[in-house]
């Protein structure tokens, strides 16, 4: 166990919660001025079935759900036996550290016992004197695991008292029940040997689907058009809870399909605007991307990835969605992709994806997936300042205006529907530089030719504007690992493993998928070997890496639905980079 961090997992079926006790106790750690980091396990069931909410902190930044399982709240037998057991482990997932402890229902019998430490403890009996709700010896466990890390309990009551918001009574016998599972713990076991270094700091909580939510708010959205499909569902949730506090209108359709064509007319209208959905649902949306991208409409999407195809694993994660964003919808046109890293760059990334889209008259699409969606983490600071850049609006002073007029960038003035003298065309036909059809009676193909180039053009002026590609440990390294999206935090850590053991690797982050910055095949150049790590099964952005930079690559994937570990994804990496 390291004595600097822990990392604690709440375990039982859907129903008996899970994901609110795994909250209580991350919003704990980050009012005790820890970072903290979420990982989300459950299944599409209303109920029953197996789920589990972990929760890694530090006083370090914490940068993923780290290896190994230092106490374990087991809310049934099942959850007991699963996560101490490395025979019936499933997910990769690390079982009960030998030195951690189980904290379960006196109640529970009949199970067979792995490594850690057993503490029964009469957790339905601490609740029953307060409610007789059930899930009240949820609390009673809390305060147990708390006690035996020696956080303040002060915070704790806080953290519950927020939870339950008006239910003040409520709140206050799930207090008293914490409190006695507390004091419990102290009287009947010994402390962890973990030395969290709290502090009066507070940190942001929030999670991927949230920092989507409250980013595109910064940048100016007004309406959020999405027809719910998990995990993107998470960001459709917020908006829609805090649409009156921020003056936006959400809007769920009767499908994908709608709620894309509404997205374009908003912006088409001059309304910033935007959609989401997952896989599925974006699969839907596909033809009307490429109108967006023959009349010019700007136009954000968020596509949050879960596995797939077709319905998959609806509540696990992957990244298998990239060729399909990439090759959406028929024929060329321009669009840029933007793959954020972590919360905390998904929620400038919003921002910045709905400058692009009004900048550049394209679409523009957010890619996450269900780990960065839903799992939370702690950001110090947030810069909530804001600059709009809404491109080339064309005036009413303008004479013969040519809405798609041909230039040198390939951006033309755009109109807002009713400005005085600039009536003009916009159909989803090939079209001239007034928007008049040119496939009717006769066809154009100069026209066609010239019109093509045109849209083109803007993304070889967009990547004029593209950042440095972000790298990890890079100024020394003799092996270079590429990565992309939510690996971040992971391929991070077990760089730092593999740089332990004296292997001299950097990671090259990539969160502009498309165009790739030319500069990555300079950072590449040279290097002895090149590892891709993916959650996928083709390695998707390896196959652009190689074709685009023509350097020789290994892939590491992983797609069994679930994140990678450090530790394993550092035995992977440094298998591959021995052979």
């Amino acid at each position: 166990m390291k004595t600097d961090e822990i990392i604690i997992r709440v375990g039982g079926a859907a129903g008996d919660g899970v994901q609110s006790a795994g909250f209580i106790i991350a919003k704990t750690f980050s009012r005790s001025g820890l970072h903290a980091n979420t990982y989300n396990y459950y299944q599409s069931l209303i109920r029953g079935g197996q789920s589990w909410y972990q929760v890694r902190a530090s006083d370090k930044k914490v940068r993923s759900q780290g290896d190994g399982l230092d106490i374990l709240i087991a809310l049934n037998k099942d959850a007991l036996e699963r996560h101490t057991n490395p025979e019936i482990n499933e997910g990769g997932a690390s079982p009960l550290d030998p030195d951690g402890v189980a904290i379960f229902d006196k109640s529970i019998s009949g199970f067979k016992a792995g490594k850690g430490n057993y503490l029964a403890m009469p957790l339905s009996d601490i609740a029953n004197k307060y409610s007789k709700n059930a899930l009240m010896r949820n609390t009673v466990a809390i305060g147990a695991a708390m006690a035996a890390i020696n956080i303040n309990f002060d915070v704790l009551a806080s953290v519950i008292r927020d939870q339950f918001g008006s239910k003040g009574e409520v709140a206050e016998q799930n207090v008293k029940a914490a409190k006695e599972g507390y004091d419990y713990y102290l009287a009947n076991f010994k402390k962890l040997s973990v030395n969290l270094k709290t502090s009066d700091k507070k940190y942001y909580l929030m999670a991927g689907g949230e920092a989507i939510g409250l980013g595109a708010v910064r940048g100016g959205l007004k309406m959020y058009i999405a027809y719910p499909m998990t995990p993107a569902s998470s960001a459709l949730d917020f908006l829609a809870d805090h649409q009156k506090e921020y003056g936006i209108l959400v809007k769920v359709p009767e499908d994908e399909i709608s709620a894309i064509n509404m997205a374009i007319g908003a912006n088409y209208a001059g309304v910033r605007a935007m959609t989401g959905s997952s896989g599925g649902g974006f699969s839907l949306m596909v033809e009307a991307l490429g109108m967006a991208g023959m009349v010019e409409v700007p136009l954000v999407v968020y596509e949050s990835q879960r596995a797939g195809p077709s319905t998959g694993l609806p509540t696990k994660t992957e990244q298998g969605d990239l060729n399909l964003v990439l090759g959406a919808s028929q024929g060329d046109f321009p669009r840029v992709v933007l793959t954020p890293r972590n919360v905390e760059e998904a929620f400038y990334f919003v921002g910045k994806a709905l400058n692009i889209a009004e900048k550049y008259q394209m679409p523009v699409i957010v890619m996450s997936d269900l780990s960065l969606s839903e799992h939370y983490e702690t950001i110090e600071h947030l810069d909530l300042s804001y600059k709009m850049e809404r491109g080339k609006i064309a005036t009413p002073d303008m004479k013969n205006y040519k809405r798609y007029e041909f230039t040198e960038d390939g951006i033309s003035y755009r109109a807002i529907p009713g400005t005085p003298g600039l009536m003009h065309n916009e159909d989803s036909d090939e079209h001239d530089e007034y928007g008049a059809v040119v496939s009717d009676a006769v066809t154009d193909p100069e026209i066609r030719r010239k019109s093509m180039i045109k849209r083109m053009k803007k993304l070889e002026t967009y990547m004029k504007e593209i950042p440095p590609t972000p790298t990890y440990r890079f100024d020394d390294a003799e092996y270079a690992v590429i990565q992309w999206g939510s690996t971040q935090g992971v391929v991070e850590e077990a760089t730092d493993i593999l740089r332990d053991k004296g292997l001299k690797v950097g990671v090259v982050e990539i969160n502009h998928a498309f165009p790739l910055n030319p500069d990555i095949g300079k950072l590449l150049a040279g290097k002895k070997k090149v590892v891709v790590v993916e959650g996928n099964y083709t390695g998707q952005l390896n196959n652009r890496i190689r074709a685009e930079f023509l350097v020789k690559t290994q892939l590491v994937t992983k797609f069994n639905g679930e994140s990678f570990y450090p530790g394993e994804l550092a035995e992977e990496i440094e298998s591959v980079l021995k052979r």
